[in-house]
């Protein structure tokens, strides 16, 4: 060993023993053994929660995702959006107001999800990070409802198609799994896509 922290130690501990011992050639040789280990056992629970918990992340989103955009969608139908904008209400109001509603279900959603994973699955130490991984994950994908309402005017085709897209988009994980693909490629598609973050 010629680097680093045990070769100092190494060569301090010699300072010491030469000095201790008015020996000159008085030496400690370091060496590197393996440690000793008991052999490893493959955790069964770990396999099967990297396959399921991303399928119920995606699941538990869908009901949320259905009615947000088919009752958005219903009130640009029925024109409710334009009589409450002859009323005065502002187009910042208007989607405060959604935004307010997707968020406290989104909370409650993931407050839900989180206390069952904390009673069951996880360990507390990462209790923090995974509740403000659930929240943003589900903040994330009022995009989507944004974009698919602008598109459609019939509430039930609009809200089939969200899920659709919802569902489609998790596929793309198949294509950044890949050990080849750039890092690059990886950011687009989680950009585009967030879904694919817990597929």
């Amino acid at each position: 060993m010629k680097e680093g922290y045990a070769y100092v130690q190494n060569w301090v501990a010699n300072t010491i023993l030469k000095r201790a011992t008015n020996n000159s050639n008085a030496q400690i040789a370091a060496m590197v053994v393996p440690l000793q280990s008991l052999p490893g056992k493959t955790d069964l629970f770990a396999q099967v929660l990297a396959i399921l918990f991303p399928l119920f992340m995606i699941l538990m989103y869908v009901p949320l995702l259905y009615r947000m955009v088919y009752r958005i969608v219903n009130e640009k139908v029925t024109r409710a959006k334009e009589s409450m904008r002859m009323m005065g209400l502002g187009d910042f109001a208007y989607w405060s107001s959604w935004f307010a509603y997707y968020t406290i279900i989104n909370t409650a959603i993931t407050v839900i999800v989180w206390l069952i994973l904390m009673i069951n699955v996880y360990n507390r130490k990462s209790a923090f990070l995974l509740i403000v991984m659930i929240w943003l994950y589900g903040q994330s994908l009022f995009g989507l409802v944004l974009i698919i309402q602008s598109i459609f005017s019939s509430p039930r085709a609009a809200a089939i198609t969200t899920t659709i897209v919802y569902f489609g988009t998790s596929l793309f994980s198949t294509l950044i799994s890949n050990e080849g693909t750039t890092r690059e490629a990886k950011i687009a598609v989680y950009f585009f896509f967030p879904v694919v973050t817990m597929a």
